[in-house]
């Protein structure tokens, strides 16, 4: 049977998937501009975050 992942572990996980700064180690949530759904990702916009967490509330606080 598969290991049932805490929401920690899954946050903490992308975390250290961004902290490999594959690109730029930046990360923005955002809608896609062709309708099919939202994206969470490591980018070079000057919008982006340094963190997956600091980015996920500013999205919350930005839904309010």
């Amino acid at each position: 049977m598969p290991h049932a992942f805490n929401d920690t572990e899954l946050l903490d996980w992308l975390e250290r998937q961004n902290r490999k700064r594959s690109y730029t180690g930046q990360c923005v949530f955002r809608w896609s501009t062709t309708g099919r759904g939202w994206r969470l990702h490591e980018t070079s916009e000057s919008d982006a975050l340094p963190t997956v967490r600091a980015t996920i509330v500013a999205a919350m606080e930005e839904e309010r």
